[in-house]
């Protein structure tokens, strides 16, 4: 494999850019995003970590404040062919590490109720569910994970 580059981004994204962080993101996690979604989200600063190899974009989360204190994820994903490889964790703790120097201590996210591997990965960084969202995704009930890094 190439050597991963990993990349912060502060929105505005250009549509491009945009367009690829959805594709990942429709792979990694049946959300049906569009760039121009995307480009409207209202991002923290360094609220995009992307991973790049060679040329291509192949994983981003994405994230932003909702209090000084909380993040929340709105979209994490590792392209599905690299997934297994330490590229996953190695950008939740490039995460981590960024939301600890902005001064949070708290990180939220929903997740689909039939995504296993993604609960399992969040369980193993210590995220704990605190309920179901109904119709949260359609036709599916949503996780509510949180952690506190105190």
């Amino acid at each position: 494999m190439n050597t991963p580059q990993w990349i912060f981004m502060t929105p505005p994204l250009n549509g491009i850019l945009s367009e690829e962080i959805a594709s990942i993101l429709r792979k990694t996690t049946g959300e049906h995003l569009i760039g121009e979604r995307i480009g409207m989200l209202p991002l923290a600063e360094n609220g995009i970590i992307l991973l790049k190899i060679k040329d291509n974009i192949e994983g981003a989360l994405l994230w932003m404040k909702t209090d000084q204190r909380t993040a929340r994820v709105l979209g994490f994903g590792i392209h599905p062919e690299l997934q297994g490889k330490g590229l996953g964790s190695k950008c939740w703790n490039i995460f981590t590490e960024e939301i600890i120097r902005q001064g949070m201590k708290n990180i939220t996210l929903e997740v689909r109720k039939s995504n296993e591997k993604a609960i399992n990965f969040y369980r193993r960084r210590g995220l704990i569910a605190k309920g179901w969202i109904d119709d949260y995704y359609l036709n599916e009930k949503g996780v509510l994970m949180e952690l506190s890094l105190i």
